[in-house]
């Protein structure tokens, strides 16, 4: 036999060896859950991408986020902000659509949570209350008087209380006011906790275009209530009134606000004078109403106010 042929039947009597037997794979490891820290952390990183995100579901994982963590002030100033800015889209129709999410999720119930339970911060109280500001401005007065029934009110009116000297969160407060006293039902409770009183140092305080403005609309819309009349006048809301009007004589809507408030309080009969012209003299306040009422943009009920106004000071001898 060939030295090949016995290569060849030496090949063929030889079992093929066997392949190694593969390494067993390691057991995996259990995933850890997530200590409360890491929690948190992840919330905080993710609530950006949850605030681009804007839908339904975004908007509910922001406040059971919120919810969830309750306790931590950092996590409720971000959402509560987040929120706030989702709420006040300038496109009508997308922030009516954010709001409703927000109020769908009980995201009003939560903000105001937080305003209770970390009411010695300022910061949450600018963004919860520029939030508020967002939701209670609605045409639908079932939505207004809801805010009202949740509790909006009362932390409002504590936060102008405790932080007086933020010019931001008074703007902010007081166009919530505002907003708030449209609805009968929630004016008395504003007036009842001591509203009318806030507004009216946050005026004194602040001579800010935008405090002005919303504490002028503010106490026009409370004034139409009677009951709330004299309170106003005790307040000293008659002179804020005045001096809005005569400081910013070319806000249209200053002047507006200011002279259905003067009319609604009884500023256009003779006894209400010495109210009227307390601090400054008559002329000065006459010529306030003229420039108002000269204003080419000024308003036809806003020219008839004015009007009556100075009717009231001539009846008294006006000079």
């Amino acid at each position: 036999m060939t030295p090949a042929a016995r290569e060849g039947v030496h090949s063929r009597s030889m079992p093929p060896k066997a392949a190694a037997p593969a390494a067993a794979a390691a057991p995996a490891e259990p995933e850890r859950p997530l200590t409360v820290e890491e929690k948190r952390a992840l919330f905080l990183k993710k609530l950006p991408e949850l605030k681009a995100a804007g839908d339904a579901a975004a908007v509910k994982e922001i406040i059971e986020g919120m919810k969830a963590h309750e306790a931590i002030l950092q996590i409720q100033v971000i959402a509560c902000r987040q929120l706030a800015g989702l709420a006040g889209i300038k496109d009508r129709a997308t922030a009516a659509e954010k709001r409703d999410f927000i109020r769908k999720f009980a995201g009003v119930e939560q903000i105001l949570k937080a305003l209770g339970a970390h009411g010695a911060s300022e910061e949450l109280h600018r963004e919860a209350f520029s939030g508020l500001c967002h939701l209670t401005s609605s045409h639908n007065l079932k939505l207004v008087e809801k805010m009202g029934e949740l509790g909006a009110i009362e932390p409002i009116l504590a936060g102008m209380q405790a932080f007086m000297s933020d010019l931001e969160l008074q703007k902010l407060a007081c166009l919530a006011v505002h907003n708030l006293a449209h609805v009968s039902h929630n004016a008395a409770k504003i007036a009842a906790a001591g509203g009318i009183e806030r507004v009216a140092t946050a005026m004194e305080l602040h001579l800010n275009h935008d405090v002005q403005l919303n504490g002028c609309g503010a106490l026009q819309v409370l004034s139409i209530s009677a009951d709330n009349r004299t309170r106003i006048v005790t307040a000293g809301g008659v002179d804020r009134l005045v001096s809005a009007m005569i400081k910013f004589h070319d806000s249209v809507a200053v002047a507006e606000f200011c002279c259905g408030a003067l009319l609604n309080v009884g500023c256009a009969t003779p006894q209400m004078k010495s109210k009227l012209v307390a601090t400054r003299g008559v002329q000065v306040v006459k010529a306030a109403l003229h420039k108002v009422m000269e204003h080419p943009e000024a308003a036809a009920n806003t020219k008839v106010h004015g009007k009556l106004i100075l009717d009231g000071l001539a009846l008294n001898g006006g000079g």
